[in-house]
C-alpha cells in the first residue's frame, strides 16, 4: 500500500511539474509599412524576459509560457506594437516619424536625424534641469553614451575632464565647445573648469559630435570631438519673464572610522607595555578621558548651495530677444572651499530685410573660487592628526601638537584651511556678432565677428 501511495504522489508531482512548464509555440512575421521584412525586430512576452528576434525574412518562432497573454514587438526607428498571443502572428510596424524628423544641430546648420550619417548624441535642457550642477560639463555626466566625465577636484567649481570615445591625444583629450557659434577650448589646469562660468540654466540643448567629420568644419581643434551648445533664444510674441531657483544642502555621506581619545590612550598604553617604555601619565586611566577631537568633524560641514536665474524674452516679427541674469553661490563641504558666479547673457536677432538679418550673442561672467582644503594635503592631515590635540585652545589660539618622542608632527588642518588664502578670480566675456545674407533660396552667406 505504501508503494502504491508513493507512486501516485510521484505521478501527481510530475503532472503538476508538466502543467506548470507548459508553453505554446507562436510563429509569425514582422514587416514594415513598405512590405519589406524587418530584420532583427525584438519580440518579447509582455511582463517577462522571454523573447526572440526576427531572421533575415522577418520570421520568428517563440515558446510562450502559459501565463503569457501579449507580445511586444519593437524595432529602432519604428513604433512599438502590442498584440494578443495566438498561434500565428503577423505584424506591420510603422515608422516613428517623430524621431526621424527630429532636427539636429550639425556644425553651422541643421538637418533631420533621418538624413544624418554621423554619430550625434543629444541632451536637452529639460534633462539638465533634473540634477543640480555647477557647470555644464558636470551636466554631461551619465547622460551621453561614449562621453566620459571625470572630476579632477572635489572643490566647488573644480576642474573636470571630458573625453569623447576615450583617449585620442597625448596633448589633451578635452573636446571643443561651441556655444551659440563661439568656440571655447575645454582644456583646464586641473584645478578649475573654464566652463564653470557658464550658467547651465541658459542651455536649451547640447549636441555631441563624435565623428572625425567634425574636423571638416572646426579644424584640428575638433579632433577630440565637439559639443555644440544652444542657449535660450527669443521668440516673437508677448514679453515673458521667468524665474528659476533652488536651495540645497550638501553633506558628506560617510566618514572614516578613526580612534577617539580613549581608544588612542588604550593603544598608547598597550604600545608602551610591548616596548617597555613610552608610557604617559595622562593616559593611565583612559576611562576618565573624553572623545577628544574628531578632525573630520572639524574640517567637514553641512554646506549650502543656492542658484537664481531670471530670463526675459519676447519680440516681434522683426526683432526677437532673450536676456538672462544668474547668481550661484556654493559652499564646499570642506571648510575653506567655495564658489560664486554672477552671469548675464544677451541673445538678439534682427530681420532687417527679406535677404538680410543680423544677430548678437553675448555673455559675461564673473567667478570667484576659494580652495584651500584641496591643497596642502589638509584632508590627509586631518586623518593623521592626534585626537588629543584641540582644534582651538580655550584662549582662542589654534591648537598645536606638542613635541613627542615618536618624532611625528602634524599641523592643525583647520588652521591651515582657514588661515591660508587661495582665491582664483575670473572675468569672461564672449561676444559674437553676425550678419546673414541670403544669396539664393537655401544659400546663405554669413559674415561673423
Amino acid at each position: 500500500m505504501k508503494k502504491k501511495l508513493t507512486s501516485v504522489l510521484l505521478f501527481l508531482a510530475m503532472s503538476v511539474g508538466v502543467v506548470s512548464a507548459q508553453t505554446s509555440k507562436v510563429t509569425g512575421k514582422v514587416i514594415g509599412e513598405d512590405g519589406e521584412p524587418v530584420i532583427g525586430a525584438s519580440i518579447i512576452v509582455k511582463g517577462t524576459t522571454v523573447g526572440t528576434v526576427t531572421d533575415f525574412d522577418g520570421n520568428f518562432t517563440l515558446d510562450v509560457p502559459s501565463d503569457g497573454k501579449q507580445l511586444v514587438i519593437s524595432y529602432i526607428g519604428m513604433k512599438s506594437k502590442e498584440v494578443v498571443v495566438s498561434p500565428n502572428v503577423n505584424v506591420t510596424l510603422m515608422s516613428d516619424t517623430k524621431t526621424l524628423d527630429e532636427v539636429v544641430v550639425v556644425g553651422y546648420g541643421t538637418m533631420k536625424r533621418s538624413d544624418l550619417t554621423g554619430s550625434v548624441v543629444s541632451v536637452t535642457g529639460d534633462e539638465l534641469k533634473k540634477s543640480v550642477v555647477t557647470s555644464l560639463d558636470q551636466a554631461l555626466q551619465g547622460r551621453a553614451a561614449g562621453v566620459s566625465v571625470t572630476q579632477n577636484s572635489g572643490a566647488p567649481g573644480g576642474g573636470i575632464s571630458v573625453s569623447i570615445r576615450g583617449i585620442n591625444s597625448l596633448n589633451g583629450n578635452e573636446p571643443l565647445y561651441v556655444i551659440d557659434g563661439v568656440a571655447i577650448s575645454g582644456n583646464t589646469d586641473g584645478n578649475s573648469s573654464v566652463l564653470s562660468s557658464i550658467n547651465p540654466s541658459d542651455i536649451v540643448s547640447m549636441e555631441i559630435l563624435k565623428d572625425a567629420s567634425a574636423t571638416a568644419i572646426y579644424g584640428s581643434r575638433a579632433s577630440n570631438g565637439v559639443v555644440l551648445i544652444t542657449t535660450n533664444q527669443g521668440k516673437a510674441g508677448k514679453t515673458k519673464v521667468s524665474y528659476e531657483g533652488y536651495y540645497g544642502l550638501q553633506q558628506l555621506p560617510k566618514k572614516l572610522d578613526v580612534l577617539n581619545l580613549r581608544e588612542y590612550a588604550e593603544y598608547q598604553n598597550l604600545r608602551a607595555q610591548v616596548l617597555g617604555f613610552g608610557d604617559r601619565e595622562e593616559f593611565k586611566d583612559p576611562s576618565l578621558l573624553g572623545e577628544g577631537t574628531n578632525w573630520q568633524d572639524e574640517i567637514f560641514r553641512n554646506a549650502s548651495m543656492h542658484n537664481h536665474q531670471i530670463n526675459i524674452s519676447g519680440g516681434n516679427e522683426g526683432t526677437t530677444y532673450s536676456l538672462s541674469g544668474g547668481y550661484l553661490s556654493q559652499d564646499g563641504i570642506g571648510i575653506g572651499s567655495s564658489f560664486e558666479r554672477f552671469s548675464a547673457r544677451v541673445n538678439m536677432d534682427n530681420k532687417i530685410t527679406n535677404w538680410l538679418s543680423t544677430g548678437l550673442r553675448a555673455s559675461v561672467a564673473k567667478t570667484q573660487q576659494n580652495n584651500t582644503i584641496d591643497n596642502g594635503n589638509i584632508i590627509r592631515t586631518a586623518i593623521q592628526q592626534l585626537p588629543e590635540v584641540p582644534a582651538k585652545n580655550p584662549d582662542g589660539s589654534w591648537g598645536m601638537q606638542s613635541e613627542n618622542m615618536y618624532g611625528t608632527y602634524f599641523t592643525n588642518p583647520v588652521a591651515e584651511a582657514l588661515m591660508r588664502e587661495n582665491y582664483e578670480k575670473g572675468l569672461q566675456l564672449y561676444v559674437d556678432f553676425f550678419a546673414d545674407i541670403t544669396l539664393y533660396k537655401g544659400l546663405v552667406f554669413r559674415a561673423e565677428y
